[in-house]
């Protein structure tokens, strides 16, 4: 998906780049010149931002929709770029023509009515107290030759979280709109093309009859261009199965201490 231009201006936030929710300049560069030398990107350290922001309140986006409505099924997958659990598929494989690695596209999925614009700047969303499980997600956001991309901007949100001995129906999640965009976030990759959130591991909400599995919403923007819309699942959630919008190739599969890598390839 390729939406209309939002730019960002890019300040260091605890290793890993994050933009400002203002609108200036957002320029995603690749991770590396064509001789093969490192671009004047930003920092190489994996962690995430640990700043907040203060975004302001807007409208909804302008794929949002009142109710969650079908979104695409691909079944391509990004490959994954980091030392950590890998998520999403298979890796890039070569163009039988032209001999060049290839890594297939990230899956779109819908928007949903809760995007808000002016997502704060910062990677860590676990700074409210809320009792939940604990999630680290990472990985790289390469272009389709498989090159990372620096200075994309990976924006997140997600519905409050779920207690760790919660069962469905206990308390439904919902998303915050307030002042304090609790559960969204923002932060720019780094040289390598690399990017982190740490949060907790979102709870279930009805939709309509049906409650919708656990999920975190997902956006990239490279040079001021939205390439990326979609949702991050998780393996084994019970509502899953029936889920008109569930893609397995999205479903994180967090380690013992709450990390999962993922790979966007935009």
């Amino acid at each position: 998906m390729v939406r209309a231009a939002k730019t960002a201006a890019l300040a260091p936030l605890g290793g890993l780049l994050a933009c400002t929710d203002d609108g200036s300049d957002a320029s995603g560069t690749e991770a590396g010149t064509s001789d093969g030398s490192s671009s004047d990107g930003p920092g190489t350290s994996g962690s995430s931002g640990g700043g907040s922001g203060s975004g302001t309140s807007g409208s909804t986006g302008s794929s949002s929709a009142t109710s969650e409505s079908a979104g695409s099924t691909a079944t391509s997958s990004p490959s994954s770029g980091s030392g950590s659990t890998e998520t999403g598929g298979e890796s890039g494989s070569e163009s039988e023509d032209t001999g060049t690695a290839v890594c297939e596209p990230s899956p779109e999925d819908i928007e949903g009515p809760f995007y808000r614009p002016g997502i704060p700047v910062g990677g860590d969303l676990d700074v409210h107290g809320d009792p939940g499980v604990a999630l680290r997600i990472e990985g790289v956001v390469q272009s389709e030759g498989c090159v990372p991309l620096a200075n994309a901007i990976v924006e997140i949100w997600h519905a409050t979280p779920v207690a760790p001995d919660a069962e469905p129906g206990d308390d439904d999640a919902t998303y915050d709109s307030t002042d304090e965009y609790r559960y969204y976030g923002q932060v720019a990759t780094d040289a390598r093309g690399r990017y982190a959130f740490n949060t907790l591991r979102p709870g279930w909400y009805l939709n309509g009859p049906q409650y919708r599995p656990a999920h975190v919403h997902v956006k990239v923007w490279v040079r001021g261009v939205e390439r990326l819309t979609s949702q991050l699942y998780f393996e084994g959630d019970p509502f899953n199965d029936g889920d008109a919008w569930f893609n397995p190739v999205m479903a994180l599969d967090p380690d013992e201490a709450g990390l999962a890598n993922i790979d966007f390839v935009v």
